[in-house]
């Protein structure tokens, strides 16, 4: 492609990921029936699983939202610095996270227990390594885009350890928060289709033009299945 020009970067879209439905009950986890060292890290107060959070406003968090379609034919800078995926308490910080492709994920730990790192892998090389504590970290390059879906990343000594991280070849995604939003800025104008994406629900797609120094706002709705 051809070299991005950030002047031609004028266009915004934005917008939130709702969820329709009753909001799901989940169990807490016994971190202390597989690792006492991972219970204590959190004062014994069992922690409740990311799969499904609900946000107060009606939102849903941890869904990728990236531009699938019509940012062809540009060459993005990559960023500086590796992607990161940190263990922490004997969760992966962030559950959810995009990065470029080329680029490299660093996988770090601060916890006093062992982990077994295993990334699955369906375009970009699988791993699976072990990560005591102090250990240096897991450094791995992805060199294809893998998105659809994400890459899972899971640790096989904590079985409600993990995180998914989508590799794609340019920089127009993110991941809802605590208020289910998202924006994607410094797009050209023109039209799009993007998607969002959540590990429970799949995929969504919506088409999108937006105009010159514009901000287009839209919508995802999620509905529960039973």
């Amino acid at each position: 492609g051809k070299p991005w020009d950030p002047a031609l970067g004028t266009a915004t879209i934005s917008g939130s990921v709702k969820f329709d439905g009753k909001r799901p009950r989940s169990r807490a986890i016994d971190m202390a029936g597989a690792d006492e060292k991972c219970a204590e890290l959190h004062g014994g107060v069992r922690q409740k699983p990311e799969t499904v959070i609900v946000n107060d406003n009606g939102t849903l968090r941890n869904v990728f939202v990236w531009v699938k379609s019509g940012a062809e034919g540009w060459e993005f800078p990559l960023p500086e610095g590796d992607a990161e995926l940190e263990q922490v308490g004997c969760l992966y910080t962030p559950h959810v996270q995009g990065m470029r492709t080329g680029q490299s994920l660093a996988i770090k730990t601060s916890d006093p227990t062992a982990h077994n790192v295993h990334g699955f892998g369906k375009v970009n090389r699988s791993f699976n390594r072990s990560q005591p504590p102090g250990a240096a970290d897991i450094v791995m390059r992805m060199r294809r885009d893998e998105s659809q879906p994400p890459m899972k990343v899971k640790c096989d000594i904590h079985p409600w350890m993990n995180a998914y991280v989508a590799v794609v070849p340019h920089p127009y995604y993110a991941v809802t928060g605590e208020r289910g939003a998202f924006e994607l800025p410094n797009l050209p104008p023109g039209t799009y289709i993007l998607e969002a994406w959540h590990e429970k629900y799949g995929g969504m797609e919506q088409t999108v033009t937006v105009a010159d120094n514009a901000t287009q706002a839209i919508e995802f709705t999620f509905t529960k299945k039973k």
